[in-house]
């Protein structure tokens, strides 16, 4: 009797104290929450900046070799136009022995680049689009600028890692898409031969002269993913990018999904003209981390800039020959 008793006695957890327990449980993963994010990110952005790194040594030694860095984009058909088919390779493309993908590098076609990476039964099938010649639009203003709205057949790219941001919403897609680019000029202007950049069209820079100092002028930086090129192999608006400032962009990605409601107000010629502007446009830097952008520095250092960085300090920074170095930044 007396043992039943004492088992009579027992019992379980009342509702109150369950909803406690539960209570405290949700107030603890509150707490931990953005501190396991905030680990996430660090690590997504130290990812980021060792991949600029190890760019920024490829290029190091294409300029030992060559004593001059990679063109951005070489190319006779100038000004280069986003929805024309590319007819030269980018500075990734240059570098690819020098990131240790001699067998990739061996796969691209030099005198038809969007060949590159075909099977030798699919060549007969490329017929590249867009019949425009050098320098001229061939007409599209697509609302989506990606690759798969480009009027000619774009080659399926292996994949990088090197050239991911885990960050970016393309860094586990197998699309050919690069997360960096070269910068070519300090404000908007077409992909071309006089830039005031780094990486330009037919560029043949050297980071032993750079007129302000490789401490003072930018290489290398993340890339907005609102305008995209052909593919990381070409040099155009998917490889360089131009010097807007860098909280511009993020406000751009806002204002993209709200054209179709501002040109449904104007005509159509005002529609196609605005359409046409977009296609053209080379685009600034971006990324997706909290606060800053990753910029490789010529002189071989990563900084992470932060999108209130002032515009004329970050344009200065994109121009090698501004005649005025920044201390700080």
């Amino acid at each position: 009797m007396r043992a039943n008793r004492i088992l009579g006695s027992r019992r379980g957890f009342t509702f109150l104290e369950l909803l406690s327990v539960v209570a405290v449980i949700c107030i603890l993963v509150a707490l931990l929450l953005p501190a396991v994010q905030a680990a996430r990110e660090q690590a997504r952005r130290l990812q980021c900046q060792n991949n600029l790194r190890q760019l920024g040594v490829a290029l190091g030694q294409y300029q030992s070799v060559f004593r001059t860095l990679p063109s951005g984009a070489v190319t006779t058909a100038v000004p280069v136009i986003p929805l024309n088919a590319p007819e030269g390779i980018g500075w990734i493309g240059q570098i690819l022995p020098y990131l240790g993908e001699q067998a990739i590098y061996m796969r691209i076609d030099n005198e038809q680049p969007l060949r590159s990476f075909s099977r030798g039964e699919d060549r007969a099938a490329e017929v590249p689009g867009g019949g425009a010649g050098p320098g001229e639009f061939s007409g599209a203003g697509p609302d989506d600028v990606g690759p798969s709205a480009l009027p000619f057949r774009v080659p399926e790219h292996p994949v990088l890692s090197v050239l991911r941001c885990s960050s970016s919403p393309f860094g586990n897609q197998t699309e050919s898409v690069s997360s960096y680019a070269g910068c070519h000029h300090s404000t908007e202007k077409a992909i071309d031969v006089d830039a005031d950049g780094l990486l330009y069209a037919n560029s043949s820079e050297s980071l032993e002269a750079i007129p302000d100092g490789s401490g003072n002028t930018l290489l290398l930086g993340e890339a907005s993913e609102r305008l995209r090129g052909a593919g990381w192999i070409f040099g155009d608006r998917g490889t360089l990018r131009n010097g807007l400032p860098l909280g511009q962009e993020q406000v751009r990605n806002q204002l993209k999904q709200q054209v179709d409601e501002l040109v449904s107000t104007q005509s159509e010629e005002q529609q196609a003209a605005e359409r046409i502007r977009l296609a053209l446009e080379v685009g600034g830097f971006a990324s997706k981390h909290s606060y800053h952008v990753n910029f490789l520095v010529a002189d071989g250092s990563v900084r992470g800039l932060s999108r209130q960085l002032d515009a004329d300090v970050f344009r200065r920074l994109i121009n090698r020959n501004d005649g005025s170095g920044v201390a700080e930044f």
